[in-house]
């Protein structure tokens, strides 16, 4: 996979991650499932990212 859509997804997933944390810890309250849950999307992005990018290079060994 190319480096640059590997730099890409860890640019999205730390974008996710902040709003993420925005959601969760600014008011109003009572949010904080759906903040945690931007939180993980924004943790699996990149590994997924990774893990399709490993598959892609193992098929052309």
């Amino acid at each position: 996979m190319e480096p640059i859509v590997k730099v890409i997804s860890f640019f999205i997933a730390l974008f996710v991650i902040a709003n993420g944390v925005w959601v969760a810890f600014m008011p109003p309250f009572g949010d904080e499932p759906v903040g945690f849950a931007i939180i993980a999307i924004g943790i699996f992005i990149p590994i997924i990212t990774l893990y399709v990018a490993r598959l892609g290079e193992s098929r052309y060994d």
